[in-house]
């Protein structure tokens, strides 16, 4: 219990506050991955150069909050239902991470001068989405010429003419590094990065396996409505970001609570 007061009273008075609060600026470089929908994709062709940089605000020397933003390009070369297929596009990230060191890790301590930690939050990112029927037509069974002459002639329109659309879509990022001092004000990481996306269309291949039901099937769909396979939430693309951070930190507060400093 005395631990516990001791503890609230550095955190909550205006000196420790302003003490254990800091912020560092960081530039962030390394190779970004994809898996999704395709197959036998390969491995080497996936990996591309991403670069970014982050602002962290940190809260005292355990919890951290992050703001990134992260860029490059993700592409893939592999098969989808043993048909090649291969993308490659520009996407931009930016996401809000909240940041919790297993140690205690401060820049420029001695004391406490590396940590694991772990990052989670919630990110968005803006790539382009190209719909291109001649080269999905081979695989997709709602494609065949026997469906495009069956529907009705709005969906066969939107079935065979070619679209490219700007895409903001949703992901959470979920990752884990260590990090070290290398200075007074400086400080290098290693880390990695996994997104989970809310939307199928990363690799040119939204809801691939959806076509357009013309009799009642098994399943039960009604004639004349589509048959999905994906969601919000459960679709197949994810991208891995692997990658060194050097960070700096602008903004060192005032003395540490001396009590705080000491408890561990």
């Amino acid at each position: 219990m005395k631990r516990f007061t001791v503890i609230v009273f550095c955190i909550l008075t205006f000196s420790s506050v302003s003490a254990q609060n800091t912020a560092d600026i960081g530039i962030w470089g390394g190779i970004g991955s994809y898996t999704g929908d395709m197959t036998h994709v390969d491995r080497l062709s996936s990996l591309n150069p991403n670069a970014g940089m982050f602002f962290r605000y940190n809260y005292n020397s355990r919890v951290a909050l992050r703001t990134m933003l992260l860029l490059g390009p993700i592409g893939a070369e592999g098969e989808y239902e043993a048909d090649p297929w291969d993308f490659d596009k520009f996407v931009t990230d930016i996401s809000v991470m909240g940041e919790f060191n297993f140690f205690r890790y401060l820049i420029g301590s001695k004391r406490h001068p590396w940590t694991t930690y772990m990052l989670g939050g919630i990110g968005t990112s803006l790539y382009k989405y190209t719909y291109d029927p001649a080269r999905m037509s081979p695989m997709l069974y709602y494609l065949s010429l026997d469906q495009l002459n069956a529907v009705p002639d709005e969906i066969r329109e939107e079935l065979i003419i070619e679209t490219e659309e700007s895409v903001i879509g949703l992901n959470i990022p979920l990752g884990f590094g260590v990090k070290f001092n290398i200075g007074e004000r400086m400080g290098v990481g290693v880390e990695a990065i996994f997104r989970k996306y809310f939307n199928d269309k990363m690799d040119d291949l939204d809801d691939p396996r959806k076509f357009y039901s013309l009799n009642i099937n098994p399943e039960g769909n009604p004639p004349g409505a589509w048959k999905g396979y994906n969601s919000f939430l459960h679709n197949n693309d994810f991208t891995f970001h692997l990658g060194v951070h050097i960070t700096y930190r602008f903004y060192r507060g005032d003395q540490e609570c001396p009590v705080y400093e000491n408890i561990n």
